[in-house]
C-alpha cells in the first residue's frame, strides 16, 4: 500500500508570501504619503488664494476711497508677511509674502477719452512650502506664486 503524505506549507512559500505582502505594503504606504502631501499642497494653495483675494479687496477699497498716499502708490517692494500654515511660534509653518503694485493709467483709451480715473492693480503672493517635499538639496528653492490683476475705474462725483 502506498503512503500518502501532505507536506503543508513550507518555508519557501511563507517567505515568498511575506515578500509579496511587504512589496504591496510599501507601495500602499508610499501612495498614502504622496496623497497626503498633495492634499497639504492643495490646502496651502487654497489658503494662499483666499489671502490674495482678501488683500486685493483691501486695496480695491483703498483705491475706491481715494485715500492713497504717494508712498502707497509706489507699491510695496518688501511685502507683507503672513503665515499660510501655522504661526510664528509653530515648528511647522509656511510663510508667505503679499505684494501689490498700483499704477495710475491715462484717461485716453482705445475708445476715446474717459471722464474717470483708472488704476491698474496687481497683487501677488509668494510662498515656499517646505512640508510638501522631502528634504533634498533642492528643498526651499522652489517659490510658488499666485497673481491677480484688475483695472479699476474711479468715478468722481
Amino acid at each position: 500500500m502506498l503512503k500518502k503524505t501532505y507536506s503543508g506549507i513550507g518555508f519557501i512559500e511563507v517567505m515568498t508570501a511575506t515578500v509579496i505582502i511587504s512589496i504591496a505594503a510599501v507601495g500602499l504606504l508610499m501612495g498614502v504619503v504622496h496623497a497626503r502631501s498633495e492634499l497639504h499642497a492643495l490646502e496651502v494653495k487654497e489658503r494662499a488664494t483666499e489671502e490674495l483675494l482678501n488683500y486685493m479687496e483691501y486695496w480695491k477699497g483703498r483705491i475706491a476711497d481715494g485715500a492713497i498716499s504717494p508712498s502707497e502708490m509706489a507699491g510695496d517692494g518688501d511685502g507683507d508677511e503672513i503665515y499660510l500654515f501655522g504661526n510664528a511660534q509653530s515648528k511647522y509653518k509656511v510663510k508667505a509674502n503679499l505684494y501689490y503694485d498700483i499704477n495710475k493709467l491715462d484717461r485716453d483709451t482705445q475708445h476715446g477719452t474717459t471722464d474717470f480715473k483708472r488704476y491698474s492693480l496687481e497683487c501677488r503672493i509668494e510662498w515656499t512650502d517646505y512640508l510638501a517635499s522631502p528634504s533634498s538639496r533642492y528643498s526651499g528653492n522652489v517659490v510658488k506664486e499666485r497673481k491677480l490683476a484688475t483695472v479699476m475705474s474711479v468715478f468722481e462725483l
